[in-house]
C-alpha cells in the first residue's frame, strides 16, 4: 500500500514540515498528513522526506497538530528518514531568528547548523559516547556535575573573580574580555566552562581555527584532570565522527562543546555559557548564505536562553564596544598593575632617539633597531617572531628607474618574483615576463616593492648565519616551536606558539596592513599586532 492509500493517523494527524527550499517565498511551513503507519516514528525535530511540487525533498517536522488551517487536500509524508529529533525547538528558534535577522531563510540556517545524517553513525552511537579520552566526553545526565576550580589566573582582571562566581551562580552575566598578554587565555576560557559546568549547565565554546581549538582542547583536559566532559567538533573530522559526536551533544551525554565556527549551533542541553575568543577574527564569518557571524549568533543565542556570554581576545572590536556602549556586556580588563608587568615594550623605529641614532631608520625594511632587537632577543636566548604581511618572495616589484609598477603585458596584471633567480611573473595569468621592460622609462631593471616571507627569511638567514630559521604561513603553519633561539617568519594569523614566550617580535611592513582596501584596516591591523 503506497502513501496516498494509508490510513491517516487519528492522534494528531498533521505534521507543520519546514521543507529543504532555500527560496524566499516558500520560506514557512507546509502541512502534510502523517500516515498510522509512521505515528510512533513521526516525532517533533526528525528528518522527513515529503513530496513538494511534485518532486521528492527532504525536511524537518517541526509540529503535529490536529487540524490544518489549509483549506485544500493535504499530501501525505511519503517516509521519516530519522526518528531521531536532530531539530530541537531552541536551535529553530534560533535559526528561524538568524534567518530573520540576515534576511535569510530558514533552509539555508537550518543546513549550517544541522549536519548531514550519518546512518551507520546514529545507529551504532550509544546513549553516552565512548571514544578518545582527550578528545571526547561520555557524561551521562545522570551522572554527578564536576566540582567547581579555582579561579586561577582569572584573579589578574578587576572583574575575573566577580564574573566566575556570576557562573557558578547561573546568572546571565556577559563580558567583554579583554584578554592579557600572554599564553593564559585557554586555561582562563577552561577555568569558566568548568566553573559553569560545575552547575549542571552546558557551554558552547567557538575558537576561529584548528590550532586555537587544540589548545583549549588541551585546556579543558587539564582543568577536568583527564576527565572525559567535554567534546570537540570541526569539519576535519570526517561526515562520521563529525555526526557521532554532535550526537553525543543532542542526547545529552556532553556538557561541554568546543569548536571552530559550524559549533556555535551545537544543540547543547540547559546551555548556561556561550564563549567567543578573537571575535574580530574574519574566519568567524560564515562564508555560505545567509552568511552569519559567530560573534552575532552567540549573542543573539545567550540573549535568547538567559545564558551567560564571554566574548573577547586581545583586542576589541567595535562591535564589541557597541555592545558594551549599550550596556548588553560589561568589561572584564586586566588590573594595571599586572598588566604593566606582562605587557611587552613596544618601541617604533622611526623615533626621535632612533632617527639621530640611524639616519636610515624612516626608510629601511629592517632597520639597526630591528636588528639589535633580535640579536638581543637571541642572546636570552629565545625565539624571535618576525610578522611579514605577505607570502611569497617578492609579491609585488617595479620599475628600478622610475619606481612604477611592473604589470603584464598580456592582462595588465601585477608581476611578482616566486624565488631567488626566478623569472617575474603574473600573478593574475601566470604568464611569464623575462624580457620585461617598463613602459614609461623603457628600463629593464626591477626592484622589490612588496617584500614577502620567503624573501625576508631569505635576507634575515644571511645576517644571522648561525641561528636557524623557520616560516610559518600559507599551506605550512607551524603550530609550535620550540624554545630554542631561531627566527620564526610568519604570516599574520599563521604565527605559532612558543614554548616559553617569545623573546621579542619585530612587526615588519606595516604599511601593507594599514593600507589595504578596507575601511576597517586600522582596527584589523592592530588586532594582527596584538594578538603577535
Amino acid at each position: 500500500m503506497g502513501p496516498k492509500e494509508q490510513a491517516v493517523t487519528e492522534r494528531l494527524p498533521v505534521a507543520r514540515v519546514a521543507v529543504d527550499i532555500s527560496l524566499a517565498h516558500l520560506d514557512r511551513p507546509f502541512d502534510y498528513l502523517i500516515p498510522a503507519s509512521m505515528d510512533e516514528t513521526a516525532v517533533p525535530g526528525c528528518r522527513v522526506r515529503v513530496r513538494f511540487a511534485g518532486q521528492l525533498v527532504d525536511g524537518y517536522l517541526l509540529d503535529r497538530t490536529q487540524t490544518s488551517e489549509h483549506q485544500g487536500r493535504l499530501s501525505r509524508l511519503e517516509r521519516v528518514i530519522s526518528p531521531e529529533p536532530v531539530l530541537t525547538p531552541e536551535i529553530f528558534d534560533l535559526a528561524r531568528a538568524v534567518a530573520d535577522r540576515y534576511a535569510g531563510t530558514l533552509a539555508d540556517v537550518l543546513r549550517l547548523a544541522i549536519p548531514p545524517r550519518h546512518a551507520t553513525a546514529e545507529r551504532d552511537a550509544p546513549g553516552a559516547l565512548a571514544a578518545a579520552p582527550s578528545q571526547d566526553a561520555a557524561l551521562s545526565p545522570e551522572a554527578t556535575p564536576p566540582s567547581r576550580p579555582e579561579s586561577g589566573s582569572w584573579t589578574r582582571y578587576l572583574a575575573g573573580e566577580a564574573f566566575l562566581a556570576a557562573l557558578a551562580a547561573g546568572r546571565p552575566v556577559r563580558a567583554a574580555w579583554s584578554a592579557l598578554p600572554g599564553p593564559d587565555w585557554p586555561a582562563e576560557i577552561a577555568i569558566a566552562a568548568a566553573t559553569t559546568a560545575a552547575t549542571g549547565r552546558g557551554v558552547v565554546i567557538v575558537v576561529p581555527d584548528a590550532r586555537d581549538l587544540a589548545r583549549v582542547d588541551a585546556a579543558l583536559t587539564a582543568v577536568n584532570q583527564g576527565a572525559e566532559g567535554h567534546v570537540w567538533l570541526t569539519a576535519d573530522l570526517g561526515p562520521a565522527e563529525r555526526y557521532r559526536r554532535w550526537l553525543a551533544v543532542l542526547r545529552g551525554t556532553v556538557r561541554v562543546v568546543a569548536g571552530t565556527r559550524g559549533a556555535m549551533f551545537a544543540p547543547v542541553h540547559d546551555l548556561g555559557l556561550v564563549v567567543l575568543w578573537d571575535d574580530g577574527d574574519d574566519l568567524h564569518a560564515e562564508p555560505r548564505a545567509p552568511y552569519p557571524n559567530a560573534r552575532e549568533v552567540l549573542a543573539l543565542r545567550a540573549h535568547r536562553s538567559g545564558a551567560a556570554a564571554l566574548i573577547g581576545g586581545f583586542a576589541r572590536t567595535t562591535e564589541l564596544t557597541q555592545l558594551v556602549a549599550a550596556g548588553w556586556a560589561k568589561p572584564v580588563v586586566g588590573r594595571p598593575e599586572v598588566l604593566r608587568r606582562v605587557a611587552p615594550r613596544v618601541r617604533a623605529a622611526p623615533d626621535e632617539a632612533e632617527l639621530a641614532r640611524d639616519a636610515a631608520a624612516m626608510t629601511a625594511r629592517l632597520p639597526s633597531l630591528a636588528l639589535r632587537t633580535a640579536r638581543t632577543a637571541l642572546a636570552v636566548p629565545g625565539p624571535v617572531l618576525v610578522q611579514v604581511p605577505r607570502r611569497g618572495y617578492l609579491a609585488a616589484i617595479a620599475c628600478a628607474r622610475c619606481r612604477a609598477q611592473a604589470r603584464c603585458a598580456v592582462c595588465g596584471g601585477p608581476l611578482h618574483v616566486g624565488g631567488s633567480n626566478e623569472v617575474p611573473g603574473c600573478r593574475w595569468c601566470g604568464a611569464l615576463a623575462a624580457d620585461w621592460a617598463c613602459p614609461q622609462c623603457g628600463s629593464g631593471r626591477l626592484r622589490a616593492l612588496v617584500t614577502g616571507a620567503a624573501r625576508t627569511a631569505e635576507e634575515l638567514g644571511r645576517a644571522f648565519p648561525d641561528v636557524p630559521v623557520r616560516t610559518s604561513g600559507g599551506q605550512h603553519v607551524l603550530a609550535e616551536v620550540s624554545a630554542e633561539p631561531a627566527l620564526v617568519i610568519a604570516t599574520p594569523g599563521a604565527e605559532p606558539v612558543a614554548a616559553d614566550g617569545y623573546a621579542a617580535a619585530l612587526l615588519l611592513d606595516g604599511w601593507a596592513l594599514l593600507g589595504r582596501p578596507s575601511l576597517r584596516a586600522a582596527e584589523e591591523t592592530l588586532r594582527r599586532w596584538l594578538n603577535a
